[in-house]
């Protein structure tokens, strides 16, 4: 998929223009189609896009605010990279945050979003398109953080992973990834499938874990 595949009419059309394109590129880069280091052409940007280089701008400074993108002298904007210590601080707050909520969604888990979930982690299984992958994983974490009522807590989470979201692709492409991930899923909707939190809670942190460890040895791999 391109930039252009995400057209900017099925966004917001009460969005100003530089918000719909900082939506595009933030979208390509946390699903990986823009890698961690990757220089971001302005004029390729725009090409793309079909915009000029004015709202690209405006778009980049966003992203750099949200510390997806960096500006780096003598190399012009990046995908931002993460050190070691970096993910491993991500992965703790993620780990605490997440467990919690998936704790909470688990124990307030309704009929109907149970069978959802379960469509979901089908889904996952027996699909591999990574594309899809990726937003089945997004879809199958927010609709158990989803089933309590906690807006600040979803806004802190959705804020870490996203910083961690442009290296899920590097995960799923090595071999027997996307098995272990959904093996992971399948586990944490057992725990949901039978409102137990503390399991809930568990698995997700033993699965955000097990993401982190497959990232940090495919970046070894590419050092």
């Amino acid at each position: 998929m391109t930039l252009a595949d995400q057209s900017l009419s099925a966004l917001n059309n009460l969005k100003t223009r530089e918000e719909m394109v900082a939506d595009a590129i933030r979208q390509a880069i946390l699903t990986g189609q823009f890698s961690p280091g990757e220089k971001l052409d302005q004029q390729d940007l725009a090409d793309q896009l079909g915009v000029s280089r004015s709202p690209i701008r405006e778009a980049l400074r966003t992203l750099a605010a949200e510390e997806l993108v960096t500006n780096m002298a003598h190399r012009g904007v990046t995908v931002t990279e993460r050190t070691t210590a970096e993910l491993e601080e991500l992965l703790f707050m993620r780990m605490m945050l997440e467990g919690a909520a998936a704790r909470r969604g688990a124990e307030s888990m309704s009929a109907e979003r149970l069978n959802r979930l379960e469509k979901i982690v089908q889904a996952g299984e027996s699909s591999s398109d990574t594309q899809e992958l990726l937003k089945l994983n997004n879809d199958f974490h927010n609709t158990i953080y989803e089933a309590f009522t906690q807006p600040v807590m979803m806004a802190h989470i959705q804020q870490l992973r996203n910083k961690i979201a442009p290296y899920n692709r590097v995960y799923l492409e090595q071999k027997g990834r996307k098995e272990e991930a959904w093996a992971g899923h399948r586990r944490i909707y057992e725990a949901c499938a039978r409102g137990d939190g503390t399991t809930a809670e568990a698995e997700t942190r033993s699965h955000l874990e097990q993401v982190f460890e497959g990232i940090i040895q495919a970046n070894q791999k590419n050092d």
